[in-house]
This record gives structure tokens, C-alpha cells and sequence, in this order.
């Protein structure tokens, strides 16, 4: 069975905690390589384990809208001062976005994550994309398609999310150190210009930079503050990809960047000050592009196809691929969070897993695959030959063409999901619990200590109903090896885990496991679990609730 590429994670197994009573197993697993093959069902090993989040419903207060501005009128806020004209995008494909005003809320971010389940993770967009375009018709029209604005005016929408106090909290706690946690940059003349102070980032030094006109950023804040960590997560959930808050601090009347563009889809979000933004047409080659491009010079961007002053509470998107270039405004000074998405996260990136496999699977199986080429090949094949027309050439290209044909016979989408889903968890943060969800399950249900005596959860019966805790934290993977439970519970928050977790399931308990996932996020009593060894069972689920992989509808109360 051919392996997965060699850029994918290394694979650790562990065996999980079981109470005194429960059959106690160690898992024997240490895969250097992880294949993912097609599946013989009759061949499927298994024994499960995962963790999961799960969320509550929320029920956020709609806002009315109010006024909705159509292209070539002037800016909703207060001051008057911007016009934003989107039909001078004459280089998109379609008109950009208009702008879109709403009257004050005094729903939060707050409001959301604090009610949040599966359910939370729509709710999540609507609060993200608040307004008369609905989440369903943005991914319909503007995703990946043009830039998208949206206008406020209220200035309070993302309170609770994020502000300048915490940045410095994070700096004054943390030991953070320039080129991975802290940039700070100025662009002046046409030219960015570069501070450090040694290694470790110091506040006096930052500060002083910041004084001096210099914009500060913090990559991965999410890691330093759990409003934006809880806001990762839940993306994550949704996109099934990486999600990271990189925070930008700008002086007055300074720009930090010169003008560039990402390999990721952008989300800004005006915390605090005005910031202009101008955005340039991407060429077809750089739209949605992979890589992220050096710095641009003002000669080679041409003119904007979108000009426009983020106030607090306003949200812009933008494909990767979009140059932009943003300066805050003269007299005050911008805080903004830019949510980064869809990182390698596209059907050339499946479709790598699913190439390479099928090729490594008909070299493995078909003797064709395993002969040699011919010995002369030089001398008719390679680029210096393509003018040439030779009955050799013509004869290698068609035996080279028949056998890629013969690899499509073995090419597995399956393969390949289950393959991209792996090098997701591996980098996903672990998921964020709410304060319902840790009630329901051990992260805060499990055990305690009062007036010197341990109690302990009681254990789950048949009519206990039970979920995954968060069904992107798992990947379950069958192949002729067996099955396996890949989880990010116990990630570490800045991704840089070496190895990917999963554990060994039992053949007889995956159907109860496939049985959850199809399930969520509606419970589901452990009697109506498929099983064919009810006393397996309960030893296959107890443990997964122990270690903090499943949630109960109702807390299960402590033994006496």
C-alpha cells in the first residue's frame, strides 16, 4: 500500500486513560508513514478514541437594516469625509461590492461565543457578514470571486473582541520575539523599512518604534487572547482549513507595508481608528494565488479598483491574489484584525494527495508502471527536442500518455480527503470550549475535590445521550491497516505539534463511531448506537467521555 507524500505529518498513537473497572488496552501505534488507501471493508482494523467540541445554539438580536448605499454614493459615516465609488472597479470581473449601513446594535461578540455549538458556527458568519447580504449569497457570489465591503455605523460591533490593551497585555506577558511573534515596519519613500531590537521584543523599544511612526504587527494573536482563540476555532469549523488573526497597530498618517498580496483570503476588521484602503485588479495568474508576492512597487500596481476608510465596526474581504496597500488616517491612529483563510487549502492541494497515491498505486500494482524507459530517451525527449517530430519521440509519448491513463484507474478522492484531513488536524488549534460545554463533559464535569473527599462523574448508561465534542477536532480513516481517530484536542495553540495524534478502533466499535459523526450535532442515546456487544460498547464509549472526546445533553451528575 503506497504511503502518503513525505510532507505529510508524522503519526503518534497513545493509549487512552480507563476507569479501574474498564478493560485497560495499550494502543500500539507509531506510524512513520500514514496510508490511506482504498479500503477493503471486510479488511477494516479498528479501535476508537476522539476528542470533540460541541456548542449551544445561539439566539443573536437582529439588526434592521436601515439604508443600503448603491455605487457612487458618499460614506455612511459621520464625517462625511470619504466617498467610496465602486464602479470605478473597470478591472474586476464583476462591480465590486457596495457598502452597506446599519443602525447600532447592541448585540456582541460576547452575546455569540458564549451560546456557541455547531448551530454557533452559522450564527458566527451572520455576525461576521451582519447585513442584507446573506452568508449563503456572499459564498455564492463574492467568495473568491471580489472584495466585499461592509459599512457600520457602529462603532461598538466588535467590542469585546479585541483592543489595544490587550495587545499590550500580550506583549508585557508573553516573551515574544521579532520575524515570528512581532514585526514592526514603516513604509517610507517607496521602501519598508525594518526595527529590531535584538531578538526579544521589549516594550520600551516597542513603544518607542510605534512613537516614531513605525506600525506594529502580531502574528497569531489568537494565541495570546482567548476572545480571538474561540474565534479561530470556530472558523476552523467552518472552513475546515486554518484560520489566524494577525493584528496591525498604525500611527497616524503612516502606512507599515508597502503594497503586496497574500496566499490567503482576507477578513479585515476595523477595531479601533480609520484606516484608507486601496485595492488593485489581480492579473488571472496572480487570482487566488498561492504564494504571497515580495513587496510591489507604486509603478508596478497601476491604479486602484477600490478606494475606501475603514471605520470601527466596518469589515472588509478580499480574495488572496488582491494587492492592496492600507495608511491610516491623518489625526488617529488604527487598530485592525485581518482574519487569514484558505491557506493550501484548495482542489490543487487534494488533488496532490490523490495524483500522487494513484501513481504510487500503479507502480504498486501494475508490472508496466515498474519497466524500464528507454535507454536513448536523451535524445529525443527533453526540451531542447520539442521542435522535433522523430518516430522514437512519437512512440514514447504514446506509451507515456497510455500509462497516465492507466494511473487515473487509481486515483481515490476518498484517499485524498482523508489524506488533506489529516494535515488539517495536525495544524488546527484544539478546539474552544464554552462554559455549557465544559459543564457537560469532564473538562470541567470529570472530577473534584470537597472538604477532602474526590468525587468523580458517574459513569454513562444506555439512556445517557452523548456527541462528539466538535466533529472537525476528528478525522476517522479506514484503509487495509485498520481505522484510526485523528484528533486536535491536545494541539498545541501555535501549531507547531510534530506529530499527529490518533488512536487504534476496534472493528466492532466503528460503526457506532461513524453513527456519531453522521449524528452531529444532534445527541444520541447510547442504546441507539449500533453494536453488536453491549458491554463493548459502554467499554469503547466510557473512555472517550473520560478523556474529554464526548459531551453529554445533561451533566452527569457526581457519585455520592
Amino acid at each position: 500500500m503506497a504511503s502518503t507524500s513525505s510532507s505529510n505529518p508524522k503519526v503518534s498513537g497513545y493509549s487512552i486513560y480507563t476507569r479501574s473497572r474498564a478493560k485497560r488496552e495499550k494502543l500500539n501505534m507509531d506510524f512513520k508513514e500514514v496510508s490511506v488507501g482504498r479500503v477493503d471493508a471486510n479488511k477494516i482494523v479498528s479501535r476508537a478514541v476522539s476528542k470533540r467540541q460541541s456548542l449551544k445554539k445561539i439566539r443573536g438580536r437582529e439588526e434592521k437594516v436601515v439604508e443600503v448605499k448603491t455605487p457612487g454614493v458618499e460614506s455612511p459615516h459621520s464625517d462625511g469625509e470619504q466617498k467610496f465609488e465602486p464602479e470605478k472597479a473597470e478591472n474586476t470581473s464583476e462591480k465590486d461590492d457596495v457598502s452597506m449601513c446599519f443602525e447600532p446594535s447592541t448585540s456582541s461578540y460576547i452575546d455569540v461565543i458564549e451560546r456557541c455549538g455547531k448551530e454557533a458556527v452559522v450564527e458566527l458568519l451572520q455576525w461576521l457578514l451582519k447585513g442584507p447580504t446573506e452568508p449563503e449569497v456572499f459564498f455564492a457570489e463574492k467568495w473568491e470571486k471580489q472584495p466585499f465591503l461592509i459599512q457600520r455605523l457602529n462603532g461598538d460591533y466588535y467590542s469585546g473582541l479585541y483592543s489595544i490593551k490587550e495587545f499590550e497585555k500580550a506583549v508585557n506577558e508573553n516573551d515574544l520575539h521579532y520575524d515570528t511573534e512581532i514585526d514592526v515596519v514603516a513604509y517610507v519613500d517607496g521602501e519598508r523599512k525594518t526595527l529590531k531590537n535584538d531578538i526579544r521584543v521589549l516594550p520600551s523599544f516597542l513603544w518607542g518604534a510605534f512613537k516614531e511612526g513605525y506600525s506594529i504587527r502580531m502574528r497569531n494573536s489568537q494565541l495570546y487572547t482567548k476572545s480571538l482563540e474561540s474565534l479561530c476555532s470556530l472558523l476552523e469549523e467552518y472552513f475546515s482549513s486554518y484560520v489566524d488573526a494577525n493584528m496591525y497597530l498604525t500611527p497616524a498618517d503612516t502606512q507599515g507595508f508597502p503594497p503586496h498580496y497574500d496566499d490567503t483570503d482576507a477578513f479585515i476588521l476595523q477595531i479601533e481608528g480609520k484606516k484608507l484602503w486601496k485595492l488593485y485588479a489581480p492579473s488571472e495568474r496572480e487570482m487566488l494565488a498561492r504564494h504571497s508576492n515580495p513587496d510591489l512597487s507604486e509603478t508596478e500596481i497601476g491604479e486602484p479598483c477600490m478606494e475606501v476608510e475603514l471605520h470601527p465596526g466596518d469589515m472588509l474581504y478580499f480574495p488572496r491574489g488582491y494587492i492592496h496597500q492600507a495608511k491610516a488616517a491623518p489625526g488617529i491612529h488604527s487598530l485592525h484584525l485581518n482574519l487569514s483563510v484558505s491557506q493550501l487549502n484548495t482542489w490543487g492541494n487534494f488533488l496532490q494527495h490523490a495524483l500522487s497515491n494513484a501513481l504510487n498505486e500503479a507502480v504498486e500494482y501494475d508490472i508496466e508502471f515498474r519497466k524500464s524507459i528507454p535507454t536513448d530517451y536523451l535524445d529525443y525527449m527533453g526540451q531542447v527536442h520539442s521542435d522535433t517530430d522523430s518516430k522514437e519521440r512519437q512512440d514514447f509519448q504514446k506509451k507515456a500518455f497510455s500509462l497516465i491513463e492507466k494511473a487515473y484507474e487509481y486515483v481515490s478522492l476518498d484517499y485524498a480527503a482523508d489524506a488533506h484531513g489529516i494535515v488539517f488536524i495536525h495544524r488546527a488549534v484544539p478546539p474552544f470550549l464554552t462554559s455549557p460545554e465544559k459543564f457537560c463533559s469532564v473538562h470541567w464535569n470529570g472530577a473534584c475535590i470537597e472538604d477532602g473527599r474526590a468525587l468523580v462523574s458517574q459513569e454513562l448508561n444506555f439512556n445517557t445521550k452523548i456527541r462528539l465534542i466538535r466533529k472537525r477536532a476528528f478525522k476517522l480513516v479506514m484503509d487495509v491497516n485498520g481505522t484510526r481517530l485523528y484528533y486536535s484536542l491536545f494541539n498545541t495553540k501555535d501549531r507547531k505539534q510534530k506529530e499527529v495524534d490518533c488512536i487504534e478502533v476496534d472493528p466492532e466499535d466503528v460503526p457506532a463511531l461513524i453513527a456519531l459523526f453522521k449524528a452531529y450535532p444532534a445527541y444520541i442515546k447510547v442504546k441507539d448506537l449500533p453494536h453488536g456487544n453491549s458491554a463493548q460498547l459502554m467499554a469503547c464509549l466510557q473512555p472517550l467521555y473520560d478523556n474529554g472526546f464526548l459531551l453529554t445533553e445533561e451533566r452527569v451528575p457526581f457519585d455520592e
